[in-house]
């Protein structure tokens, strides 16, 4: 390269190289000058002091506990602060389970003042809610000061604890846990799977209802644990040994039989059951029903007004067809109940019987003109027994049932069967439109024996725990979606 050209490329590069400089010092000092300080130290968060003592660190709920504070401001009022959990069911589209869903939240359960010392003592009374692991926290206003754990351990109870065959036994537990590994519950009846047991929705407290079955004498019942819905039997060696396996043990005594084919009444739905979609009327149209909810086959008043004068209106019913297991899965269907003529007032009274048709939650019913919709309501099937036969024989004797008002969404499409408590299988509604029919052979020792129906949760998006297609033993306040009830039949072998 000659040197005039070396010289030149030597000086515009130094130029560059002053511009590039210049322009990274305007941007330090234009940086600096945002921020206040080029070099400022990193804020320092204060710690939460360890500074709490409990007289115990585990317990059950409304347990009493000391405790002692240390290291705080004399004479200054400070209170106690406890972290709970609040559970629900998640549903989509009021037919799809999407699974349990917890909120942590902290409630303030004592308050008081420190002394001359800067010492605080007192005591508490462990909540009731769900069990585990819990923060309790000294704060002064919103600030935290100091921290502890304490570990919420559940308790089981059984009553009565004798009586006839059929009998009812309710099962009590407080303090479940909200965990993957804490939250699922399963009970056997003399080392037979029964069910499972869940406190999801009902703030870690379960109740569950079985009836009595077996031979006189004495019969064991276990809770156990597993996430994945069977009892885990080794669990003295699993990480989470520390939990509980109770055992109870009832007496079924020589008197006569409970020996009642009925369907329970209506129990509560978690969270008040799956969000219908609101109904919508035209601009003065009131439409009631005498009833929210029947089985199959029974009468219905229904009311309107505000309707167009002197016109004939169709009573049209909204229901679901098909399954989840063809390719052609399932779609909305109509059918007419009935037409009925308004009169001068546009007012109109109609009678007509509950479909046969599925059970769980509620079914649209319209009132249209010329395709036009102008007023809506909910009815409800409500499952029912049609026949069960024969009612007595010997062992292999096959039993026939047949049940209307099976549902068909995800949390109510089907019934979970028990023999004298021991989980036989699952039923399907859906397919069926309803009704169910199915066949057992009868089995046991000559005597009454026990058929239950119980609701479950047939599949969702949850993976663990697995609470899927097992009998929901505490169906009465924790069952998602809709409210089934229990059904419960019988057989005599002679």
């Amino acid at each position: 390269m000659p040197k005039t050209i070396m010289k030149r490329f030597t000086v515009l590069s130094l130029a560059l190289l002053a511009i590039v400089l210049g322009a990274c010092s305007q941007q330090q000092e234009s940086s600096s000058k945002h921020t206040g300080t080029a070099h400022a130290e990193p804020a320092k968060t204060e710690k939460i002091k360890n500074n709490i003592k409990l007289s115990k660190s585990t317990g059950v709920v409304r347990n009493k506990v000391s405790f002692t504070v240390n290291q705080l401001e004399p004479n200054q009022p400070y209170q106690l602060k406890w972290t709970e959990v609040e559970g629900r069911y998640k549903l989509k589209d009021a037919h799809q389970f999407i699974g349990a869903d917890y909120a942590v939240k902290e409630k303030q359960i004592l308050q008081g003042k420190s002394d001359e010392n800067g010492g605080w003592r007192g005591s508490f009374t462990v909540p009731v809610g769900f069990g585990g692991d819990h923060t309790i926290y000294v704060t002064s206003g919103n600030k935290k000061i100091g921290q502890a754990n304490f570990y919420v351990n559940p308790s089981f109870s059984i009553s009565p604890k004798s009586g006839a065959v059929g009998s009812e036994i309710t099962i009590k537990a407080e303090g479940i846990g909200w965990g993957t590994y804490e939250s699922n519950w399963q009970l056997t009846y003399d080392n037979k799977f029964t069910g499972m047991l869940s406190a999801v929705s009902t703030n870690g407290t379960a109740e569950a209802k079985i009836r009595a079955a077996g031979p006189f004498g004495k019969h064991t019942l276990t809770i156990w644990h597993g996430y994945l819905g069977f009892p885990y039997v080794n669990h003295q060696q699993a990480p989470n040994s520390y939990l509980p396996v109770p055992s109870f043990t009832f007496n079924v005594t020589d008197g006569k039989p409970e020996a009642k084919d009925h369907v329970e009444s209506v129990p509560e739905a978690a969270d008040g059951g799956a969000k219908m979609a609101k109904l919508k009327q035209q601009p003065g149209v009131n439409v009631t029903l005498d009833k929210r909810a029947g089985t199959v086959g029974e009468p219905v008043q229904l009311k309107a007004s505000g309707l167009p004068k002197d016109k004939d209106i169709d009573l049209i019913w909204n229901t679901i067809a098909g399954s989840r297991i063809t390719k052609a899965g399932f779609s909305k269907k109509t059918a007419k109940l009935a037409t009925v003529h308004t009169d001068s007032n546009g007012a109109l009274s109609a009678s007509f019987k509950v479909p046969n048709d599925l059970g769980g939650i509620p079914h649209l019913i319209e009132l249209k003109l010329g395709g036009k919709s102008y007023g809506q309501a909910y009815l409800r099937v409500l499952p029912s027994i049609v026949d069960i036969s024969p009612k007595s024989g010997p062992v292999g004797t096959n039993i026939k049932i047949t049940i209307n008002g099976g549902g068909w969404t995800e949390f109510d499409n089907a019934y979970y069967l028990t023999y004298d408590n021991a989980y036989v299988g699952y039923m399907c509604a859906f397919n069926s439109q309803g009704t169910v029919t199915f066949t057992v052979k009868a089995f046991g020792e000559k005597g009454y024996h026990l058929i239950d129906l119980y609701p479950g949760i047939y599949k969702g998006k949850q993976k663990q725990p697995d609470i899927y297609d097992i009998p929901q033993l505490t169906y009465l306040k924790d069952h998602p979606g809709s409210a089934m009830p229990a059904i419960r039949l019988g057989f005599t072998v002679e």
